[in-house]
């Protein structure tokens, strides 16, 4: 006798089988991969915006803007007069001819014509190369009266150039592409306001020393006067 299996078993058994190799979705799992992919992205892409960001940044506040300060770098002497190119009021005669250095040529034919107009002696005793004090003390007032001439001119001639200069600058305040041509536009601004006081510290030292003459002028007078009484006496 064979065996045989009953056809209803077998019925039961294949679809079995064949359900086992049919892929399973589940969608909650699918929803979470979903959501944290679509997280993934938002957070690269934040970072992608956070690393330009860094980078604008570090451009706005580093490197050279030398193009963007530069135009303001000859505010204060860059053009014109300046007590620097004054020589000291001892040497600013040589033989009784005036000398004014590299001072420009404007300012120098006008001190010169103030000198001349004054037609002054030489010397108060008329010697040439007279070591009388009287005659030394004299000397250096008239290098003084010069100097001085020569300052207030070229200081007059100055206040023009630099005030159009700083006006000029003044309008170029807020062009500045980004931080850092702000913050160079600024120091250089900083630099020529410094080299502007140091111009005004020449003037008034020119001041202070056109004071020293005329207190020499007297000392020497005072002492020549007691010379001449006790040579009386």
């Amino acid at each position: 006798m064979r065996a045989t299996v009953p056809s209803g078993i077998a019925l039961l058994v294949v679809p079995a089988i064949a359900l086992a190799d049919v892929p399973v979705i589940d969608r909650t799992n699918y929803e979470v991969a979903k959501k944290t992919a679509e997280t993934t992205n938002q957070i690269l892409d934040t970072n992608k915006n956070i690393l330009t960001t860094v980078e604008d940044t570090l451009k706005a506040v580093t490197g050279d803007r030398g193009s963007t300060a530069s135009p303001l770098k000859d505010l204060a002497v860059g053009s014109g007069f300046s007590v620097s190119a004054m020589p000291s009021f001892d040497s600013i005669l040589k033989e009784g001819v005036p000398n004014f250095g590299n001072m420009g040529g404007d300012i120098a034919r006008t001190a010169k014509t103030f000198i001349n107009g004054l037609q002054l002696v030489k010397s108060l005793s008329g010697k040439e190369d007279s070591t009388f004090s009287g005659d030394k003390s004299y000397e250096q007032l008239v290098n003084t009266v010069l100097g001085v001439s020569a300052l207030v001119n070229g200081s007059q001639q100055a206040i023009e150039t630099r005030r159009s200069a700083f006006e000029k600058a003044g309008a170029q305040i807020g062009t500045a592409q980004d931080i850092k041509g702000s913050i160079d536009q600024n120091t250089q601004l900083q630099v020529q306001s410094g080299l502007t006081l140091n111009e005004m510290i020449g003037v008034m030292n020119g001041a202070v020393t056109s004071l020293q003459a005329e207190n020499q002028r007297r000392l020497t007078d005072i002492s020549n006067t007691k010379k001449a009484l006790a040579f009386g006496n």
